[in-house]
C-alpha cells in the first residue's frame, strides 16, 4: 500500500550529496528488502502461455506483445531511485516494477473491465487508397477491441483467471493511501501476501538513514 514519507526524496537528495557512502548503504538495505517481493512475484508468473497462441507470432502487424514466460518473469525486479512524479504529483522512494508488457498485461487484465474491453462497432472503410476501401472494420478507441470475434475480450480474461486471480493488495495494516491500481496477479499478489511486513521496513529503513545523516552532520 503506498504511504507518503514526507521530505523523503529531499533526506535521499542530501544524503548522496553529503554522505554518499550512507547513501549506498541505504539503497542496498532498500534492494534486500524489496528482493524477497521480487521473487515471489515472480513465482506467480506462469511457466507457459495462459492463452493458447499468446505465444506464437502474430499474423497480422498488430502491436500486441507475444508471450513469453522468461520475459515475464525477468521483468519483474525493483527500483531504489526515485520515480518520475505521477498524476497526484507523488512519487516512489523505492519500488517495484514489471517492465515486460505481455507480464504487465497478465498482472492486470481484468482489473478495470472484468468482462473484457468492449469491442468497437462496424464501420465502412471509406477512404479510396486503404486496403479495406468499401469493407466493414471494427473502429473505435483505444479501450476498445477490433477482434472478430465480440466475446474476446471475455474469453482472453477468463484465460488469465483460470492461472490466476486478481488480488487486492490494499488489505494491508497501517496507514496509506488505497487505490484500485493496488491489484493484480503477481507483484501485487506478492504485496499483499507481504501483509505490509517489507512496506514498514522500508520506511523504517528510511527513518533510519534519517537518523544517521542528521548524526554524522551534528544536527540535533
Amino acid at each position: 500500500m503506498p504511504v507518503e514519507v514526507r521530505g523523503a526524496l529531499k533526506l535521499r537528495k542530501a544524503i548522496k550529496k553529503f554522505s554518499p557512502d550512507l547513501a549506498k548503504e541505504t539503497r542496498k538495505e532498500l534492494a534486500n528488502l524489496l528482493a524477497p517481493i521480487v521473487k515471489t512475484a515472480r513465482g506467480f508468473v506462469p511457466s507457459t502461455a495462459p492463452l493458447s497462441g499468446w505465444a506464437k507470432a502474430p499474423t497480422t502487424t498488430g502491436r500486441f506483445p507475444i508471450w513469453s514466460s522468461s520475459a515475464a518473469k525477468g521483468g519483474i525486479g525493483y527500483k531504489t531511485s526515485p520515480s518520475k512524479p505521477n498524476r497526484e504529483g507523488f512519487r516512489a522512494v523505492a519500488r517495484i516494477v514489471n517492465a515486460s508488457a505481455a507480464g504487465a498485461i497478465y498482472e492486470t487484465a481484468g482489473r478495470v473491465n472484468p468482462g473484457g474491453r468492449d469491442q468497437a462497432g462496424l464501420k465502412p472503410v471509406v477512404y479510396p487508397g486503404h486496403a479495406d476501401f468499401g469493407k466493414m472494420v471494427r473502429s473505435g478507441s483505444k479501450n476498445e477491441g477490433r477482434s472478430a470475434n465480440p466475446f474476446a475480450g471475455k474469453q482472453f480474461v477468463d484465460a488469465i483467471n483460470a492461472e490466476g486471480q486478481i488480488v487486492d493488495a490494499n488489505n494491508q495494516t497501517g496507514a496509506g493511501r488505497r487505490s484500485r491500481k493496488m491489484r493484480g496477479r503477481a507483484i501485487f499478489r506478492a504485496w499483499a501476501n507481504d501483509g505490509g511486513k517489507t512496506n514498514a521496513a522500508v520506511i523504517k529503513a528510511i527513518e533510519n538513514s534519517k537518523l544517521k545523516f542528521y548524526n554524522a552532520m551534528g544536527v540535533k
